[in-house]
């Protein structure tokens, strides 16, 4: 009788314990099962960034004062951003012929902005963000340097540089500006491509914009009609960017 009793006190210990390991197995998987869903749980896309409606302003770049040889990438750079800009077809471009004399009284004589006088310059006319940048000479090749700079002192700047030879410039500019499209956290087109001209061949363009302006030499404008006319027919939206369609009436026609 005893003997019975033993055996059935022992079989029930060996129940109970087989029973807790059961329950602990039970947890054990259920804890798994719970952090595997967490860990292989997909996470959201950040939203991306609409700049539809922001409003920007291009400037002159700067070149050391008196550096003939250097004066027409100033424009030249400058017309390859806002060719650059086409990345993103939401913003709102200041007209050059709009931006132009705002710049000429913040450059002064010396034709050089500073992130300063280019915030003002983009405050003055309505901007939320500013590009301009700087161009030095660097034994064979150039430095550059370009500023997206915002008119908020919440927001935070960016800056792009590179060093290369003149001639090898032109695929600089839609690369600063698909870097900062990235910053922004603006989602790029695909497959949106920027063709990368050579900056040589802005240089005839840039010359006839700063005679239009009076950058580096006296205005004359009004004087651009055959290069406005042939800009027109291969980009008018860069040539309603750098001319007055109030002084070049073609370029107020729509398409």
């Amino acid at each position: 009788m005893l003997n019975r009793c033993h055996r059935s006190f022992i079989s029930s210990r060996v129940f109970a314990r087989s029973g807790l390991r059961l329950i602990a197995v039970a947890i054990t998987l259920l804890l798994f099962f719970q952090t595997s869903c967490f860990l292989f749980k997909k996470k959201k896309a950040a939203p991306a960034v609409s700049l539809a409606s922001v409003r920007m302003a291009f400037l002159p770049f700067n070149v050391p004062e008196g550096n003939k040889d250097l004066q027409w990438t100033s424009m030249a750079a400058m017309a390859l951003m806002v060719k650059a800009s086409e990345l993103n077809r939401d913003l709102v471009i200041v007209p050059l012929w709009e931006a132009m004399p705002e710049a000429i009284e913040s450059a002064g004589a010396s034709r050089i902005l500073t992130p300063e006088s280019a915030v003002s310059t983009a405050s003055w006319l309505s901007a939320e963000w500013v590009v301009f940048g700087d161009i030095t000479p660097s034994k064979k090749a150039v430095n550059l340097s370009i500023d997206f700079l915002p008119v908020r002192s919440n927001q935070i700047p960016f800056r792009y540089m590179k060093t290369r030879k003149v001639d090898m410039l032109g695929p600089c500019f839609p690369e600063a500006f698909r870097q900062f499209l990235r910053y922004m956290m603006v989602k790029l087109p695909e497959p949106k491509m920027i063709e990368s001209k050579k900056i040589m061949l802005y240089k005839s363009l840039a010359e006839a914009v700063d005679r239009e302006y009076g950058w580096f030499t006296e205005a004359d404008p009004g004087k651009a009609k055959e290069i406005v006319s042939e800009l027109a027919l291969a980009d008018k939206r860069l040539a309603r960017f750098l001319f007055d369609p109030s002084v070049y009436p073609e370029l107020a026609k729509t398409e």
